[in-house]
């Protein structure tokens, strides 16, 4: 059963992962980066509230607000004011009584923190008695105007916040913040400061998530690797491989930059979304409320008005072409009509057949138009609900609940919490992506190689004797029938070719000896052990297959030739390449032995790739030999050495050709003709040409050369 996709996230991405390591440090970088969008939202508050209201503010002070206005403010300017009020002169022009003060009197900004020391040194009033107050339950209220005040105005609008006495603490400390001009420039300077501080955690963020993706692409591309050493062997044509790459290179790739969005994505702008939402209460908790509910309606409504459209037009869409097929499939029908006379009945079914195209295309139509009126009346419902919103902050405002630079500030974090919530609804699609291309990749690393050492498995000996195929059945994974039951005993120590119509069989046929396959049912034995019963490593020193097709491994020459056994020498591999007829061009190269190649590189050509991978299968003296020739036209003196290089290590060895060329199966001892997963024909070219019709029906199509004469043409 397919594995689901969240499973398939959950797999690739853990949860416990995303609470550790990178994961937890990206909730680190989020969480100060939420900080500072409110911090920066609270300075651009400020600045708004000290443009409009220009550090002027007007109070109306009574006992106990004297109190709190000099413990929030520092202040005592005004509560000096208002202990000793000034003296009005009586109606007879004496000083010596006090009348009502007046209604507002402009107090100076005082330079420096006022405490009550500066106040002491201040001159001492009158010495007159004060007149008390008559009692009663009038309580005495002074109303005073203070100008260049800096932020004074905002300290005192938010007495009542939760982040109000944070403020006050920060007018109390730092003198400059009560005058304009420089409480402006502080906020400015703090401000971009507080903007750089967010632009570098979000950086950071960005690098956070990058790398996480990367390790988890990391440790699926070791995953991949590692099962592909395991699996790949089992390839006979080359489709798997194919395959693998592409999950290797594109579905990986996949993962990597989604996972990346959605770790970044689902990092910033949830974290974004929570501190916008309490920026938003803290100016005001009901319009907060109001805002949020009615804009999710509004979402509401729209998004379940355009899918039903969508499907309306996707419905009507597909029964019009159906209809069209049918209308189409009718034109076949012209010589039964006619033979039958039902024209007026087939004219009359076709006009009906019309008739429902015709219908659904207009319901396409109708449907495909509709979304200009949908646009439309979305618009004018957006406009209305933007209004009502918009009236009410505008009505908070006018009401004095609120200031303009706060509502400034709402609509800021209202529409930057808009942004934050579109991108995190876009999380699920990134999670999707992933869930999608990991799905194909945990599939592939879910397989079973079928290919194991065995339990116990002991040394095997290099074979000497015989092989033998016994009942042996082979069908890859969802494909055909390759071997079947199939029977066959050869002597060691000679030269066979494996051929047949069907490249796959051969190849399945010798990958059997090394294990790079397994029978689902019978056994290869060598000198009468089963070869499932030895150990790897011990097999396949002793089989070795040489094949053009193996690509290049990254690093010198001599890398190449040594294939991961660093104790040997550059003299032995030397002489392995004399063997193989390699030397001469290896010698050529612009550092020898040395020269570096890289995968995938075209600098060396067939033959030389070819000549190549024998001297790495020579290097290792193998008991059995497992030739496959290059698919590629070779040059006559490439040939030449290679049959040069045959007729040195075929001897005393048993060799399997995978030919390409007539010349190897005419040199081969015995040639084993397969059809259908069986032995079609055995024995030496001089034989099979007068017994064999399959035979010679092989070396027509592959060597004829008037056949590939009339190919070419």
């Amino acid at each position: 059963m397919p594995e689901a996709p969240r499973d398939s996230f959950e797999r690739t991405f853990p949860r416990r992962e995303w609470l550790s390591g990178l994961g937890r440090t990206a909730l680190v970088w989020s969480v100060l980066n939420g900080l500072l969008l409110c911090l920066l939202l609270l300075e651009a508050g400020l600045v708004a509230s000290l443009w409009i209201d220009r550090g002027q503010l007007t109070v109306q002070l009574s006992g106990e607000e004297v109190q709190r206005f000099e413990r929030l403010t520092g202040r005592i300017d005004v509560a000096s004011a208002i202990e000793h009020p000034p003296e009005v002169p009586d109606a007879g022009g004496q000083a010596g009584s006090r009348g009502p003060a007046p209604e507002a009197e402009a107090l100076p900004n005082t330079d420096g923190p006022a405490t009550p020391e500066a106040a002491a040194d201040r001159p001492a009033p009158p010495s007159e008695p004060v007149a008390s107050e008559p009692p009663g339950p009038t309580q005495r209220v002074l109303t005073r105007s203070l100008f260049d005040a800096g932020l004074l105005p905002a300290v005192w609008r938010a007495r009542d916040t939760w982040w109000g006495s944070g403020l006050a603490a920060v007018y109390r400390q730092f003198p400059a913040m009560r005058q304009n001009v420089s409480a402006l420039l502080i906020l400015l300077l703090v401000g971009a400061a507080t903007w750089l501080a967010m632009v570098w955690c979000q950086a950071q963020l960005r690098s956070t998530c990058r790398n996480a993706a990367l390790e988890v692409s990391a440790r699926l591309w070791r995953q991949l690797h590692r099962q592909a050493m395991r699996l790949e062997t089992e390839d006979l044509d080359g489709v798997s491989v194919a395959s693998t790459q592409a999950l290797f290179v594109s579905d990986i790739e996949r993962i990597r930059t989604s996972l990346y969005e959605w770790l970044y994505r689902g990092s910033r702008y949830r974290w974004e979304l929570v501190f916008l939402v309490v920026a938003a209460c803290s100016v005001e908790v009901l319009l907060t409320v109001q805002w949020t509910l009615l804009s999710i309606l509004g979402w509401y409504i729209v998004s379940r008005s355009q899918p039903r459209a969508t499907r309306t037009r996707d419905l009507a869409r597909d029964r019009a072409q159906h209809e069209l097929h049918n209308l189409a499939e009718s034109l076949r029908s012209a010589r039964l009509v006619r033979g039958f006379g039902m024209d007026a009945l087939e004219a009359d079914e076709f006009q009906a057949r019309l008739s429902r195209y015709v219908n659904e295309v207009r319901v396409q139509n109708r449907v495909e138009d509709n979304p200009l009126w949908l646009r439309l009346m979305a618009a004018m419902a957006g406009a209305g609900l933007a209004t009502f919103l918009l009236f009410l902050l505008g009505a908070k405002v006018l009401l004095q609940d609120i200031s303009p630079a706060a509502a400034g500030v709402f609509l800021i974090a209202y529409s930057r919490g808009l942004r934050s919530m579109r991108e995190a609804r876009q999380l699920p699609e990134w999670q999707t992506q992933v869930a999608v291309s990991a799905s194909k990749v945990w599939r592939y690393l879910d397989q079973l190689p079928t290919v194991s050492q065995a339990v116990g498995a002991k040394f095997l000996q290099p074979l000497a004797r015989t092989l033998h195929w016994e009942s042996v059945t082979y069908r890859p994974p969802g494909g055909r029938l390759l071997l079947d039951r199939l029977d066959l005993q050869l002597r060691a120590g000679r030269t066979y070719s494996v051929i047949s119509l069907d490249d796959r069989e051969a190849r399945a046929f010798a990958f059997l000896l090394p294990r790079f396959i397994e029978p689902q049912s019978g056994r290869v034995l060598f000198d009468g052990e089963d070869i499932a019963w030895g150990t790897l490593e011990s097999l396949r020193a002793e089989v070795v297959l040489a094949t053009a097709d193996d690509p290049l491994l990254s690093g010198s020459v001599l890398d190449n030739i040594r294939a991961g056994r660093t104790e040997i020498t550059l003299t032995q591999a030397t002489e392995a390449a004399k063997e193989a007829r390699a030397h001469n061009f290896i010698a050529r190269l612009p550092q020898g032995y040395e020269t570096e190649l890289l995968a995938g590189d075209t600098a060396l050509d067939a033959g030389q790739r070819f000549r190549l991978a024998l001297a790495r299968a020579l290097l290792r003296k193998p008991a059995v030999l497992i030739i496959e020739e290059p698919r590629e036209e070779l040059d006559d003196d490439t040939k030449q050495l290679i049959d040069d290089t045959y007729a040195r290590i075929c001897a005393g060895r048993t060799v399997f050709f995978l030919p390409k060329r007539l010349s190897t199966v005419r040199r081969s001892d015995d040639i084993i003709v397969l059809r259908n997963g069986r032995v079609e024909a055995f024995g030496p070219h001089a034989l099979l040409v007068k017994e064999s019709p399959l035979y010679r029906h092989w070396e027509y199509i592959h060597f004829h050369e008037f056949r590939h004469d009339g190919q070419a043409q």
